[in-house]
């Protein structure tokens, strides 16, 4: 019997600081939230993405926000 799959993602949405690769190390500037559903859809049958509100990456004055994708196969 399949018991199917199931994924978390907490990751970056998107943003305009390319500063933030060299302060913090970061490889990509976040994720397009639509871009991830897309993705996702493909592969999954329950697709949920969300933004964190409250939460962020804080540097230097600004901030990138969180967000929160479940993804499982029925």
């Amino acid at each position: 019997m399949d018991r199917g799959a199931s994924c978390i993602i907490i990751d970056l949405c998107e943003h305009p600081f390319t500063e933030f690769r060299e302060e913090m190390g970061d490889v990509h500037l976040g994720f397009n939230l639509d871009w991830i559903k897309g993705q996702a859809a493909k592969v999954f049958s329950e697709v949920k993405v969300k933004r964190l509100p409250g939460i962020a990456c804080k540097e230097s004055g600004r901030a990138a926000e969180l967000f929160f994708a479940s993804m499982k196969t029925l």
